[in-house]
């Protein structure tokens, strides 16, 4: 294989670079330096060994087995296997960019293939920057456009990898569920233009730093003594970081200890306690810093018309809502003696954090006044909540019937049917499947999957802090695309306080022998597009 110099023209490598065997091939046409020269690699044809540079450089390029490359990332392994076979990606990609919409696992397969190609890029940029002697030269510098987001600097990129290390090194060990993993992997690469949400996620993820922050547990006063040196780089790295984003967000600092990555609800996702099903529903925002603003429409029509006449005027109608994210806290009180035993408090905290969240979510998404906290869907005519507009009355006073269920399921626009779900109580699904009976002649089976199945066929979720009682005016049910309808907004992170000693004013306020944990996390939610939604009331 001739190797033309610099500025020559390309040659098209139609031969293995090096003979013997079964060698990997290459799955994609591309160009790469190799040896002070540009060579071309051909798929299909070019071959080289899996000790050779070029193999080395672009390892997801070439088939390992010289005939087909398949991978199971780290963050995959608690879903189905993924093919990560280059055509097949090239494909999906084809249809995506048409304006096909692919299915979940299309789309999560299409996003880490072009997470890897990025990846390698980068690692081939720096390589090429290093090789020929350039260095940064003050905060202007910028690389070429092969760089992730074109126009990011080098020390934003770098954190982003860093981010995103952290993110596959806890998938990897099932700390992250795929769709928290897929949230946070969107939050870096959209949402994070100078890099603080990766650093900050890669600083709370460093196992130092989950150590250490276990030592202050046991010993908020001398616990800090104890640090090693790398124990003290991560808690300081944590607190730059802390001490940064409360700068460019124009908010003095809230003090107190950030999270462990593995402790934090707000990174990990997890959820235990009421039945709640608004997270799983609504579409969830994670941003940095503590506004989210959008734009919501319910959409444009569409029209025909004669050739050479006027068009009908579609122009949407857009609201641009904001969500400020309010402080939500927590107090934990734990023995001292918990408290040296870090392996247990770990996943103590966790289970308790985690608990009291998830039972106040299911509350305050459904009712909350959006003063101070979130607007629940149910506020009707409040902050984040539904209007009167939405609303769907039983046929009679104090009374549930199967008409009931027909008229509310018509009222949602078509447009919003095909994504469309139902939410009630425990005890009001329980009624509602046992409205026609089992082999009845005279009504068609609302349920015929059994009382875990689908209803008028759209899934059905259980919200345990909805209305039971048939009273007037009582909203028993909701119906409708939560996805579009209503958003949840997450503040990336949550901080400690930690009370080294809490007192009894049963003892005589005397220590109780506890410590007393602090935590304080910041979230909101509200309803985006109304139009969406409709919520059953009884007469």
């Amino acid at each position: 294989m001739s190797r033309p110099g610099k500025g020559a023209s390309r040659e098209v490598v139609s031969q293995t670079i090096r003979v013997g065997g079964l060698l990997p091939v290459a799955l994609v046409d591309f160009t790469a330096d190799y040896d002070g020269g540009t060579v071309e690699i051909r798929k299909g044809t070019t071959r080289v060994s899996d000790d050779h540079e070029l193999f080395k450089r672009f390892p997801a390029r070439f088939a390992p087995d010289g005939s087909g490359y398949t991978r199971s990332s780290g963050r995959t392994r608690s879903r189905e296997d993924i093919s990560m076979n280059e055509q097949d990606m090239l494909e999906l990609d084809r249809r995506e960019r048409g304006g096909e919409e692919l299915e979940p696992g299309e789309v999560r397969q299409l996003r880490e293939w072009r997470n890897e190609c990025e990846r390698e890029e980068r690692r081939e940029w720096l390589r090429e920057r290093a090789s020929s002697g350039h260095t940064e030269a003050g905060a202007s510098f910028r690389g070429d456009d092969r760089r992730r987001n074109h126009n990011v600097p080098q020390h934003v990129a770098e954190a982003h990898d860093r981010g995103m290390h952290a993110i596959e090194r806890y998938s990897a060990v099932d700390v992250l569920s795929p769709r928290a993993a897929d949230r946070l992997d969107e939050v870096i690469r959209n949402r994070d233009p100078l890099g603080f949400g990766a650093r900050y996620l890669a600083a709370v993820a460093d196992l130092d730093y989950n150590s250490a922050f276990g030592k202050v547990l046991a010993d908020p006063t001398h616990g800090s003594l104890r640090f090693s040196p790398k124990e003290r780089e991560a808690f300081d790295r944590v607190n730059g970081v802390l001490h940064e984003r409360s700068m460019v967000e124009g908010t003095g600092s809230s003090g107190g200890f950030a999270v462990p990555f593995a402790l934090d609800p707000s990174i990990i996702m997890t959820s235990s306690g009421a039945l709640n099903p608004i997270r799983r529903l609504a579409r969830v925002e994670t941003i940095t810093t503590d506004i989210w603003k959008g734009v919501a429409s319910d959409g444009v029509v569409a029209s025909y018309g004669a050739e050479a006449s006027a068009v009908t005027d579609a122009s949407p109608t857009l609201v641009q809502p904001s969500i400020d994210t309010q402080r939500m806290t927590i107090f934990v009180p734990f023995s001292i003696e918990l408290g040296q035993d870090w392996g247990t408090l770990q996943q103590e905290l966790l289970r308790l954090i985690t608990d009291a969240k998830d039972v106040l979510e299911a509350s305050k998404f459904l009712l909350g006044t959006g003063t101070n906290e979130p607007g629940g869907i149910l506020n009707i005519g409040g902050t984040g909540g539904l209007t009167t507009t939405q609303r769907v009355q039983t046929a009679g006073a104090g009374a549930f019937v199967l008409a009931d269920v027909y008229t509310f399921k018509q009222a949602v626009p078509a447009r919003f049917i095909p994504s469309a779900s139902w939410t009630w109580h425990p005890n009001r699904l329980d009624a509602i499947y046992r409205f026609v009976a089992a082999g009845s002649t005279t009504e068609p089976q609302i349920m015929p999957d059994g009382r875990g199945g689908p209803l008028l066929g759209r899934p059905v979720y259980e919200w345990s802090t909805m209305a039971t009682a048939l009273t007037s005016g009582s909203k028993v049910g909701i119906y409708g695309d939560f996805n579009t309808g209503y958003r949840i907004i997450d503040r990336l992170g949550m901080t400690v306080e930690l009370i080294p000693h809490l007192f009894g004013a049963a003892q005589g306020n005397l220590p109780t022998g506890q410590r007393g944990l602090f935590a304080i996390a910041r979230n909101s939610g509200g309803v985006v597009a109304p139009n969406a939604l409709r919520y059953l009331e009884t007469l």
